[in-house]
């Protein structure tokens, strides 16, 4: 019996070592490596936000001031924005990729503030005059940035910040009455100067991103005069406004070709 059984027994311990080497030898295959959302390419949105600024503005009389005081500009903008992203591999070892790319925006906006004014009567050559009342009107009516971005990516998520040049037209309308008499003008300019901020972006479906953005504005270079409106000789008034500083809160929406 046990003769019988030897061969069954060296068949069986054969087969065992031959499929535990043949397990050993096999490779071992690694997990698939993980696929992040890539960011280069064009994209074209839309965007809507608010503003709130500051302008600081003195009126005169005859070169001698008679008022002055900071409104308050603030109100609905909305706009368009083109771009280009460029995605590099992680830099100092922070997220999927570092994101470098260009955008430029336009912008139109309703942003106006209204600023009341007066100064009691005045009396020039023998004659007196009465008192002065009035109103002055400062809008934004339009502006845009180019701007560079820097940002770290984060799979389907970008947080940013940005920075560049800034530019704009604003546009001054005032009305003054004495008794008997009105006069009244209308001005605007164009604005230039820097801006600065920060947002997220997230790409949360297919080639669409939506974002969130933060932008600081300084109109630097737009101390203006403005001295056109004229009421009845001698009195001659105008007005000196020192450079606009906005903020814009915006949310966006993008599409990326790829």
């Amino acid at each position: 019996m046990r003769q019988m059984l030897r061969p069954a027994i060296w068949l069986l311990t054969t087969i065992g070592c031959c499929g535990v080497a043949s397990a050993a030898d096999m490779p071992i295959k690694a997990p698939p490596a993980p696929v992040y959302y890539n960011w280069t390419g064009f994209y074209l949105g839309v965007n809507i936000g608010g503003s709130w600024g500051r302008q600081c503005a003195e009126l005169f009389d005859r070169g001698s001031p008679v008022a002055s005081g900071c409104i308050h500009p603030n109100d609905v903008i909305g706009g368009g924005q083109i771009g280009y992203n460029w995605q590099f591999g992680p830099w100092f070892g922070f997220g999927n990729g570092t994101v470098l790319g260009l955008e430029a925006d336009f912008q139109g906006s309703r942003e106006r503030a209204d600023y009341n004014f007066g100064f009691a009567p005045f009396t020039a050559g023998g004659t007196t005059f009465p008192g002065v009342q009035g109103t002055l009107t400062d809008k934004l009516e339009w502006f845009g940035t180019a701007r560079g971005r820097a940002g770290i990516a984060f799979d389907r998520w970008l947080p940013y910040v940005t920075g560049g040049y800034a530019y704009g037209n604003r546009k001054f309308e005032a009305m003054a009455s004495i008794p008997g008499a009105t006069a009244s003008f209308s001005n605007s300019n164009t604005l230039s100067g820097w801006t600065v901020g920060g947002g997220v972006e997230w790409a949360f479906w297919q080639n669409w991103t939506a974002k969130v953005e933060y932008l600081y504005i300084d109109f630097s270079n737009n101390d203006s005069d403005f001295s056109t409106l004229t009421i009845t000789t001698p009195t001659s008034l105008s007005l000196t406004a020192n450079h606009f500083k906005d903020n814009i809160v915006r949310a966006g929406v993008n599409y990326k070709f790829w």
